[in-house]
């Protein structure tokens, strides 16, 4: 079974192998497991997904085999690197494939939780009608997996923030491939409400203040949230936190003396190296370079 507190690689996608590397990372519902093999033999499948389950093959070609989707067996594609098998929660996969002896891939879990909170409320989805499917390719969702791969081993108070952007991404393209269509919301937020909003964040700029906690003091779902967000301010809620802190941080640089590795932390920021790069994405510049030529501006 595939749970959000638990896995087994040797499991879900059993082999023999001369060499075993597995790494993950949990943010809330969502999971990801990245697993690399050499000296791979046959592997056996069986995935039953307690939870929806997204697999993108990352290295090594599965050439030949057999595949059966919810007991049933299906035509058999060869998966080549960047391809993507969905297992929808309830449903299960199981079989075998040979191929090449060297392989890795990334397995993202999301919880049911995850799909009531951002779309029981979105007219126009429905996630029992999403079918099992092996061997597709599709740029956004390969896009969005790649992200959430890119987050394991974060700490960032903003990485879960990242991650659940990322999976909705994924599961409002599952729904539009499958054929649904999302309704979306209309409009922004009351000049109140994001006045309370924004005012919330710049007090919290130091902590790890939740896309759940902001949803709640809109009075909306997160994902009615997010999108209203993103259609007041331009941006989406955790890029617009990022940008804050950025430019709390280019205070802190500007007027006081604090060391960077103390502003970093001052600004909730991991690392002075997670500042850096952050404070690169939006200013243009490092934090070191940003103080040294302000202090040569005001000379």
């Amino acid at each position: 079974m595939v749970r959000s507190g638990a896995f087994d690689p040797a499991m879900i996608r059993r082999s023999e192998q001369s060499a075993f590397l597995h790494e993950f990372a949990c943010w809330r519902s969502v999971r990801a497991d990245v697993v690399r093999r050499t000296g791979l033999g046959r592997q056996e499948t069986n995935l039953i997904a307690d939870n929806h389950a997204i697999l993108l093959n990352m290295q090594g070609v599965a050439k030949e085999g057999e595949d059966y989707l919810d007991g049933r067996k299906v035509t058999f594609k060869q998966r080549q690197p960047g391809s993507l098998s969905f297992i929808p929660a309830d449903h299960s996969w199981s079989g075998w494939d040979d191929g090449d002896t060297t392989a890795s891939y990334l397995l993202i879990t999301v919880g049911k939780k995850f799909i009531r909170d951002h779309f029981d409320d979105v007219p126009g989805t429905d996630f029992d009608q999403l079918k099992p499917t092996l061997g597709f390719e599709d740029s956004q969702i390969q896009y969005a997996a790649r992200s959430i791969r890119s987050e394991l081993g974060e700490r960032d108070p903003l990485s879960h923030m990242t991650v659940e952007s990322h999976a909705r991404t994924i599961f409002l393209r599952l729904l539009r491939l499958s054929g649904q269509e999302p309704i979306y919301l209309k409009g922004g937020l009351s000049s109140a409400v994001l006045k309370r909003l924004i005012d919330k964040i710049d007090a919290n700029l130091d902590g790890s203040l939740t896309l759940a906690e902001l949803a709640q003091e809109a009075g909306l779902s997160e994902y009615y949230f997010s999108k209203a967000f993103r259609q007041s301010t331009g941006s989406p809620p955790h890029a617009y936190i990022v940008r804050r802190r950025v430019e709390r941080a280019s205070e802190m640089l500007r007027y006081s003396e604090h060391s960077i590795t103390e502003i970093a932390y001052a600004c909730g920021f991991s690392s002075p190296s997670h500042l850096a790069a952050a404070f690169r994405r939006v200013m243009g510049t490092t934090p070191k370079q940003h103080r040294a030529e302000w202090k040569t501006q005001v000379r």
